[in-house]
């Protein structure tokens, strides 16, 4: 059966011009992949032009009684963008907030011990924040609505001594080892509170994760990734799984893929995501270890396309539920019955 070890970290993910890949149980106090010696093509190009093609993101995912949410940042270097996503797990109604952020040093932190990513904007305010070296993870967040959403607000920050608590970091080439894609990965189960409208407010208990990347990006590039978390038959189970052409050569070394369960992680292989009747219809997950074996069946999907100067993105968020089967490397077979989750598709060209 596939087997992956997860180490201890590095002190650094860059050492002297090469990346240190792997994956890890921990992560670096500070998560910067600058450094590398001629990423493109062995070109040794000036540092600042190299450092233009690094992207960040931040995504945090969680999970209460009736709300499922995902906040997301992206780091483009000269701007941002931040964007929260709710649905309603009753009916799937979604709610979306975007915003625009100007220029600024950096707008998602590498000091992993503590530090915070915020929008600032008056009817946008988000800041997702961290402390205490991670251990206390929380999100906070007033929207403003408008005639087509309603106003929104929450904070949700993470149980001390979480049980389900994980702590990841996976390096991998991009796809070349010239290239890096660093991703660190916590999860938490988290007590918060959500406002839609002015209505009742979702006041529960649930799970987090707390995922950020940073990757040495093509000029093109797209992307497939997909997020669930909830509770299967007591225990507190979490996975992620990502489909791109910016994966390793040899992507059953080194991929992101990741089940946990209470807090215990196992290492997937690689997995082809197919949809033969649409993005709208079910998606087939699988690989080819007997691993991993899901159908996702989409009940809302959101669409975005923007162009900013040179740049163009195209995205979908498709909330759904899953269904099938996981193996921990344990051999435990994790069957999923309705777990709801999101699946995101991405273009981008720079």
């Amino acid at each position: 059966m596939y087997f992956r070890e997860f180490t201890n970290p590095p002190e650094t993910i860059i050492r002297n011009g090469k990346a240190n890949f792997g994956t890890y149980n921990g992560v670096c106090k500070k998560f910067s992949i600058t450094g590398m010696k001629t990423p493109y093509a062995g070109i040794p190009l000036p540092t600042f032009l190299s450092r233009l093609r690094i992207k960040s993101r931040l995504n945090y995912i969680f999970s209460l009684d009736k709300i499922f949410g995902r906040v997301d940042f992206f780091d483009f270097k000269v701007f941002g963008l931040a964007e929260v996503i709710l649905w309603e797990k009753e009916t799937s109604k979604k709610y979306v907030y975007h915003t625009f952020m100007l220029s600024r040093k950096r707008f998602v932190p590498q000091n992993t011990i503590q530090a915070s990513c915020t929008s600032h904007r008056k009817a946008r305010f988000i800041k997702i924040s961290w402390q205490n070296n991670h251990k206390d993870i929380s999100l906070k967040f007033k929207l403003k609505g408008d005639d087509v959403r309603p106003s929104a607000s929450g904070l949700i920050h993470g149980i001390s001594d979480s049980p389900s608590k994980a702590d990841l970091m996976f390096v991998n080439p991009s796809p070349v080892s010239s290239r890096c894609s660093a991703t660190w990965i916590n999860t938490m189960n988290v007590r918060g509170k959500v406002l839609l409208n002015l209505s009742e407010a979702d006041n529960s208990t649930g799970l987090a994760a707390f995922v950020l990347n940073r990757t040495y990006f093509k000029l093109r590039s797209h992307t497939k990734m997909l997020y669930s978390l909830g509770k299967v038959k007591g225990k507190d189970v979490f996975f992620t799984m990502q489909y791109s052409n910016l994966d390793a050569a040899n992507s059953d070394l080194y991929n992101n893929n990741v089940l946990i369960v209470d807090g215990k992680p196992t290492a997937l292989p690689s997995v082809i995501m197919t949809h033969p009747f649409g993005i709208d219809k079910n998606w087939i997950i699988q690989d080819t270890e007997s691993m991993v074996d899901l159908t996702f069946v989409p009940s809302s999907v959101t669409k975005r396309t923007l162009n900013i100067i040179a740049m163009r993105t195209s995205y979908s968020t498709i909330y759904g539920t899953f269904e099938g089967t996981l193996l921990t490397s344990e051999g435990e077979k994790i069957t999923l019955r309705s777990l709801p989750g999101i699946l995101y598709t991405a273009q981008l060209r720079i």
